[in-house]
């Protein structure tokens, strides 16, 4: 068998950045897809670590795109080993200031682009008769949070779609679990802050310590972090893991 060969999405930058350079680190040929030309910068961090990747600047939810280069994946490396689903986005306002379109805009990336590259990826994962597909829910698929009601209804979404998928493909020993983090230093995390800030006129630091004392040890988590329990349920380490959403919140669901 060759490399094994992990496919990541959201991968220019936060969670899903980390995670393709785990992966590469891990030595899998990493599949890199995001929307943002700024993805190139994860190649070259792959690129620096000596790491074989291929990559795709396109949208999750344009399924054709997202087709053609997983075909152009299975064409290259013959196989799919993991599947890491990390695209996201998020609005951040009142319900009732939230136009459908937002809606409809943030559903169509974070369950949308799950569900288009997890049907993409399993007739090979089917074929192998073996595989690994880690979605990214969220803390706010568990808990309520103010003015993140489209975000948290999608990443409840995320966490059902993978406990229905795992018991789909069981048979063919392909396993399903998401990573719900709580805060975690991205660049979609410190927007959200900064808007805030903005609303409350608060100084965005005095804003970013009241978000880090949700967490149980006062402080966000590093991107790494997560993609060191995305790697985890990837890997032959949790073989009898399936169909489970895996809690990486500091405690913020405990409390």
């Amino acid at each position: 068998m060759g490399k094994k060969v992990a496919v990541v999405t959201g991968a220019a930058n936060g969670i899903g950045q980390a995670s393709a350079l785990k992966f590469a680190r891990e030595g899998y040929a990493v599949a890199m897809i995001d929307i943002s030309p700024a993805l190139s910068r994860t190649e070259e961090m792959v690129t620096e670590m000596g790491g074989e990747f291929l990559s795709c600047v396109g949208d999750v939810q344009d399924e054709t795109a997202m087709e053609n280069f997983i075909n152009t994946v299975i064409e290259v490396y013959g196989r799919i080993d993991v599947l890491n689903n990390n695209a996201g986005i998020v609005v951040v306002k009142p319900l009732e200031d939230t136009k459908f379109e937002e809606f409809e805009r943030v559903a169509k990336v974070n369950i949308g682009g799950t569900f288009v590259l997890t049907k993409l990826v399993l007739p090979m994962m089917k074929q192998q008769k073996e595989g690994a597909i880690v979605n990214l829910g969220s803390i706010s698929g568990h808990v309520g949070q103010t003015e993140h009601a489209i975000y948290g209804a999608t990443k409840g979404a995320v966490i059902a779609f993978t406990r229905a998928v795992a018991w789909e493909v069981a048979d063919y020993n392909i396993r399903v679990n998401s990573v719900s983090p709580g805060s975690v230093d991205t660049p979609m995390l410190r927007s959200d802050i900064q808007l805030e800030a903005t609303r409350t006129g608060l100084p965005f630091e005095d804003v970013k310590k009241v978000r880090e004392a949700e967490q149980a040890f006062k402080r966000w988590a590093e991107p790494s972090e997560i993609a060191e329990a995305i790697y985890f349920l990837a890997s032959d380490g949790a073989s009898f893991i399936t169909g489970s959403d895996l809690l990486v919140d500091c405690g913020w669901a405990a409390k």
